[in-house]
Parts: structure tokens; sequence; C-alpha cells
């Protein structure tokens, strides 16, 4: 695992998106849930792009965040086989040996088409982590962004720090503003190559 990780994970909960299945078709539900998964990770990874320009000062590695992005990858596709699991286990409880109310017909349907949908999102979830190309792509968008909000944070707190000559706190301002020149320095030209070399394709 890449090093100057913040130490949170992309925990994503799925349940919003998963609803009757005569309300949504199960591929709709499926693809829902692995856009959020998605971007649950690209944000991930964006963090510690940031982390490591601002904090830690390093250059970007492609591979160091692939890293990140397939340990996320990982982590949501277990959570799902987990979710499968416990599901399942829900599922045969209620249906062992009793006569079913009509609400409780309905929600064995409604643990069934759980079951599925988490079973289908953890294979999907690992085959994105062992898909070399699409890392590759979620990683460039993730330091796209986390380029725009290195600049967008920049920008404030540079004018945040604008000042007068004439204040009293002229020169302790003054050290301040170039600090975060520097900042802009080390943050930006860091990934720079990386951004240069981005596609400008549409987002997952």
């Amino acid at each position: 695992m890449g090093q100057g990780r913040s130490g949170r994970k992309a925990v994503v909960e799925l349940d919003e998106v998963v609803v009757a299945a005569d309300v949504a078709p199960i591929e709709r539900i499926i693809d829902e849930g692995f856009l959020i998964a998605l971007s649950a990770v690209r944000m991930a990874v964006k963090n510690d792009i940031i982390i490591g320009a601002l904090r830690e000062h390093v250059d970007f590695d492609p591979a160091r965040y692939a890293e990140t992005a397939r340990d996320e990858l990982s982590l949501l596709a277990r959570q799902n086989e987990e979710y499968a699991r416990r599901v399942s286990r829900l599922r045969n409880e209620l249906a062992k040996g009793r006569r079913l109310t009509e609400d409780q017909r309905g929600d064995l349907n409604q643990y069934t088409l759980r079951q599925r949908v988490h079973k289908r999102l953890t294979l999907a979830l690992d085959a994105e982590a062992a898909d070399d190309e699409r890392v590759a792509l979620l990683v460039e968008r993730a330091q796209r962004a986390a380029s725009e909000e290195i600049r967008d944070a920049v920008s404030a707190r540079l004018i945040s720090l604008a000042i007068d000559p004439s204040e009293p706190e002229y020169a302790e301002k003054r050290a301040d503003r170039l600090d975060m020149f520097l900042l802009v320095n080390m943050a930006l030209l860091t990934s720079k190559h990386a951004a240069a070399g981005a596609p400008d394709d549409s987002d997952y």
C-alpha cells in the first residue's frame, strides 16, 4: 500500500440504489452501484495525491496511486462479498420452515435481488482492479481532479492573503504569501507532467 495515505477508506453504502426489481431493472441497479463505487475510489486516490503533493512534496508516481486504486477497489469488492453472504443468511432464515405473509414474501424477493446485486458488484469491482488500463485511467482522472482542487485552494488562499503595505501586519502577511507561492510550485509542478498527458475524455 502506498505511503502517505490519509487512512480513510472509500467506504460506500450501496443500499440506496438497491430497490425493488419492478422499480429499477437489476442491470441499472448494478450500473448505478458500480458508478458510486468508482466515484468513491477516485476520491480516495485524489485525496492521496493531494496529501503526497502538499504534505510530502513527492513527485507524482502513477504506480503508487494505481496501488491505492486497486486497494480501494478490492476493499469495496470484499464489502460487497460480505453483504451478499449476510443477505443470503437473512433470506434463508426468513424462508426456513414457515408460511410467509405477503410482506415477508416481498422481503424474500428483496433479499434475493440484493444478493444478486452484491455478487455482481463484487465481480465487477474485482475485474476493474485487475484491468491495468482501467486502473491507469482512474488514476489519471483522480490526478486531474487533485490538480484542480489544489489550484482552487491555493487561489482562494492567495486572495485571502492580499495585503496593503500600510497595514501593521504587512511583513507577516508578506511572509505567508511567499510561503504560499512556494506551495504552488511544489504542489502543482510535482504533478505537471501527469496532467499534461491525461486524456481529455468524459468521466465515469
